[in-house]
């Protein structure tokens, strides 16, 4: 009787193991999008440049708030799916433009030609702001790489009409300032911050991933290596700790400022730190908060003077933010 009963046993806790107990992605953290939900994403950058010279220091500071909602349009069958995201709204704020530009305005310095708007804020501002209600494509596979951004330059080229470049700064055409700003490359950068790449692998409690990025603008490339280490699994959500190592290196605008002088050199490095929290279900990332200093040099030859040497330090802060629209 007992061996009659053995095949039995045997397909009943088959039947059990099965259903339960070996899901082959259990405890991963796919990013599966529910079709035809919106997500809302509210994202915050800030960053700080201080710079110190010859006995003169300068700052100059940019802040940037998007909120982006995305719709999900379609998911192929190796689990990309493509969004239309749109920015439902932009705010843009940039100081201490009257110290990096030489410290003109203080006492006797000389007149500032561009009357009320002299380096170009106001313009730059209401160029950036046209950019709301303006739709772009995402691509994100299920790993949440961010696999293409498509759409963005358009916005910036429509938005570089409202801006007028202040006749202090280089000439660079408008398109290209927006397109730092707008531009596909700028959205990749920040998408991949907004879905946040992760591994295939199971990731339990003190498993690590690395996250290698490249983004930044056409001022300054921005590469890291972050390394995200998983703290805790409750109540739906994922918790992990992220340390990164964060190179800064000079862009071709910036080059070009520069007046593409030989011997001219930019060499910053510094760590950042952050959590993440990621839906466990749906794969979205909750809440994010991150920041880092990156000090450094730049040098440059400056005719009788010599080899000039700048001391610099940038830090930044962002944050995102994600739930249904």
């Amino acid at each position: 009787m007992r061996l009659r009963n053995v095949g039995f046993v045997a397909i009943l806790a088959i039947a059990v193991v099965a259903g339960s107990g070996c899901n082959p992605d259990k405890n991963k953290l796919l990013f599966k999008p529910q079709a035809g939900v919106k997500r809302l994403v509210d994202t915050e950058e800030a960053m700080n440049m201080s710079m110190k010279m010859m006995g003169m220091s300068m700052n100059f500071g940019t802040a940037k708030e998007y909120t982006f909602e995305f719709t999900p349009k379609e998911t192929d069958a190796a689990g990309v799916t493509t969004f239309d995201a749109t920015i439902k709204s932009v705010k843009f704020e940039m100081t201490g433009l009257d110290g990096l530009l030489g410290g003109m305005g203080g006492p006797g310095a000389p007149q500032i030609p561009g009357g009320d708007d002299p380096f170009g804020i106001k313009s730059l501002k209401a160029a950036v702001k046209s950019a709301e209600g303006q739709t772009f494509t995402v691509k994100v596979s299920k790993l949440g790489e961010v696999t293409e951004v498509s759409g963005a330059n358009a916005i910036a080229e429509k938005a570089s009409a409202l801006y007028k470049a202040p006749a202090v700064a280089a000439k660079i055409p408008a398109k290209q300032v927006l397109t730092n700003h707008l531009g596909d490359n700028t959205m990749k950068y920040s998408m991949m911050g907004i879905f946040t790449a992760r591994p295939e692998t199971k990731l339990n409690i003190g498993d690590t991933w690395q996250n290698k990025f490249n983004g930044g603008d056409n001022m300054a490339e921005v590469i890291g290596d972050a390394t995200f280490t998983v703290k805790e699994r409750a109540n739906g959500t994922v918790t992990a700790d992220s340390v990164s190592k964060v190179e800064i290196k000079p862009g071709a605008d910036l080059k070009q400022q520069m007046g593409n002088i030989p011997g001219f050199t930019m060499e910053m490095s510094g760590q950042g730190s952050g959590t993440a929290k990621f839906d466990e279900t749906t794969g979205w990332l909750v809440e994010y908060a991150d920041m880092a200093k990156v000090p450094g040099k730049m040098s440059f030859p400056a005719g009788p003077m010599g080899n000039v040497s700048m001391d610099m330090e940038t830090s930044y802060k962002v944050s995102y933010k994600s739930y249904p629209g």
